[in-house]
């Protein structure tokens, strides 16, 4: 530590905290087969070509407990999160090369692009009807960080519902 006020460390550095969490989600990757959950690749689509391409897998959380991203006073469901973006449902449409500013885990905000919005019915007869909204993160967010935490608190919530049952 330098007592040299012309000169002061730094209190933060973003490539330090970037390598950081890469850490953490290199050893999630390692150990995960040994995990409760374990972390799914979705499996490639006929009807989209960035599924071939995707080379970080997507941590899913339709399998209990509900992770959000809040947009103000709305609240959306994540539906899974990679480093490099997330997935959500919406009841809103937005058009692709919309950007947005969520809130998520209650701990992070997370600029995001919109890619895609696809309308999903949610029952037979259209009544009610959902947009599937997937997103990539800007790059000032970091998307391993993200994937650990989200993880986390994933874990958390599937813990607390096995202790109250």
């Amino acid at each position: 530590m330098t007592d040299n006020p012309k000169n002061p460390e730094p209190v933060w550095d973003p490539q330090v905290e970037l390598e950081h969490w890469k850490a953490e989600y290199e050893a999630i990757k390692e150990n995960e087969g040994s995990q409760e959950l374990e972390l799914n690749r979705q499996a490639p689509s006929d009807e989209s070509s960035d599924q071939d391409r995707r080379i970080q897998p997507r941590y899913s959380f339709n399998q209990g407990a509900e992770i959000f991203a809040h947009l103000g006073p709305r609240a959306f469901q994540i539906i899974n999160i990679s480093v490099s973006g997330c997935a959500f449902y919406s009841d809103t449409r937005f058009l692709p090369g919309t950007q947005l500013l969520l809130s998520a885990l209650g701990l992070i905000a997370l600029e995001v692009e919109v890619m895609d919005c696809e309308l999903e019915e949610v029952d037979a007869d259209m009544m009610e009807y959902r947009y599937k909204v997937r997103a990539k993160f800007l790059p000032n967010v970091n998307g391993y960080q993200v994937y650990v935490l989200a993880r986390e608190m994933y874990l958390k919530q599937v813990s607390e519902q096995k202790n109250a049952q």
